[in-house]
């Protein structure tokens, strides 16, 4: 972490003891295996169908989110220890197969039925966040949130504070995540810091940051786009890359992250790379962005995993191939677009359908969880298919940041996604593909 950042971190005896605590704990934990949901099934709510797919929706607890879900009483300190490792993660997150399908392309989908799982909260906190994206590092699942609000556990909306970004561990139940840092005042702090010596000011910058993506052992990147928001105007500055560090020598694991520079790619004349997900593919990693200001597309870069924090490795997708120069926005439109009206989302590669897969929400607030197919990725991808209609909390609302989280069932043949319903609650279900 940045220096001054609140955070507590184990010194002396006691990161010793945490370290052998950790250990021993991760020793009896050993085999848990599989999906724990803290909800149960109460009624078969319907079907609905399309023209491409049948779905049968199972709507746990009161309904599709239009009410809050009554979350049972967890062993708290027991859901610590299990947030790590958690059970299916090899090849989930890093794809490292694609050429070895052996499945026809394009897929045929057909979804046997959606289970409505709940509310995601937190097991060591109180928030209200949206995002969550989700990255692997080792044996660990990091989940990247956006605006977290401090809250209490009657989840009121008595101002306590808040940042503009914050990172969780995953557990082994898709509706409990634990935060591994805390301030003094028990909230998760800033975890992409905004920084005094890039002439930063808290008062009027925040940072967006979507998935972590595994460069080496233990360590990382994760692009993060600039916010300077005066007033509350939003005026984007930039899109850049930062290393992020998993400790795992205390327990919970400890992440930590350094910005390698203010930003890389001007928000006002270049595509955001990294805002929409990144992902590590055959020895790549790729970064999707939002063409900008005015601009309906998202484009593509990409970069050798060994060169990851070297801008000038970057080569970025024309339509036709890579290129080493940079692209401007204001010559692109949709030749070199992977994507058109965009919310947001995360691409991941499918074990089951041996392709990559994107779960997104666009633009057109609906409330709809959609996906699309690839071979590669840079596509080309397919027409979109619906995973999920989903029922917006507030009325004339909407959901959005649909992410996939693939490593609950490593076969692929279920998929948990998670979504924000305004305002800042992540709910989650699973898609069964038949």
């Amino acid at each position: 972490m940045e220096p001054g950042d609140g955070s507590r971190q184990p010194r002396g005896l006691r990161k010793r003891f945490a370290f052998w605590a950790g250990r021993k704990v991760k020793q009896l934990l050993e085999g848990v295996n599989g999906i724990k949901s803290s909800s149960t099934s109460t009624h078969h709510a319907g079907i609905s169908t399309t023209p491409s797919t049948e779905t049968v929706v199972r709507h746990h607890g009161s309904g599709q989110g239009q009410f809050p879900i009554s979350q049972p009483v967890h062993d708290h300190l027991q859901l610590r220890f299990k947030s790590s490792p958690l059970p299916n993660t090899t090849g989930s997150v890093v794809a490292g197969n694609e050429t070895a399908s052996t499945k026809p392309f394009p897929p045929n989908i057909k979804i046997a039925s959606v289970d409505f799982l709940g509310d995601v909260h937190s097991a060591t906190t109180y928030v209200k966040r949206d995002l969550g994206f989700q990255g692997q590092i080792g044996e660990y699942i990091l989940l990247s949130y956006g605006d977290t609000l401090y809250s209490d556990e009657n989840n009121n909306d008595t101002w306590r504070g808040m940042t503009s970004d914050s990172l969780a561990l995953a557990t082994h139940d898709p509706l409990v995540v634990v935060d591994p840092v805390l301030n003094d005042d028990g909230y998760p702090p800033q975890f992409c810091p905004v920084v005094s010596s890039f002439d930063e000011d808290p008062a009027d910058c925040a940072l967006g940051i979507t998935n972590a993506v595994e460069t080496t052992d233990g360590d990382g990147i994760m692009f993060f786009l600039l916010n300077h928001r005066p007033n509350g105007t939003n005026n984007l500055v930039g899109a850049g890359v930062a290393t992020v560090n998993l400790d795992t020598s205390v327990y919970p694991p400890t992440p930590s992250i350094h910005r390698l520079a203010k930003y890389w790619w001007d928000a006002t004349c270049e595509p955001w790379y990294g805002d929409i997900c990144a992902l590590r593919s055959e020895g790549h990693i790729y970064a999707y962005g939002h063409g900008g200001e005015g601009n309906p597309y998202v484009y593509l870069t990409r970069v050798p995993v060994e060169n990851a924090t070297d801008l000038s490795c970057y080569e970025y997708w024309n339509g036709e191939g890579w290129q080493p120069e940079r692209l401007q926005t204001k010559s692109l439109g949709e030749k070199e677009s992977m994507f058109w009206q965009i919310n947001q989302g995360q691409v991941v590669w499918s074990s089951y359908f041996e392709c990559f897969i994107f779960v997104y929400c666009d633009n057109w607030m609906n409330s709809k969880v959609l996906m699309k197919t690839a071979q590669r990725p840079e596509g080309p991808w397919s027409d979109a298919t619906t995973l999920y209609q989903a029922t917006p909390i507030t009325n004339g609302s909407s959901i959005y940041a649909a992410v996939p989280h693939p490593y609950f069932d490593e076969s692929g043949q279920t998929l948990v996604v998670t979504f924000t319903n305004h305002p800042n609650v992540v709910q989650a279900v699973k898609v069964t593909f038949g």
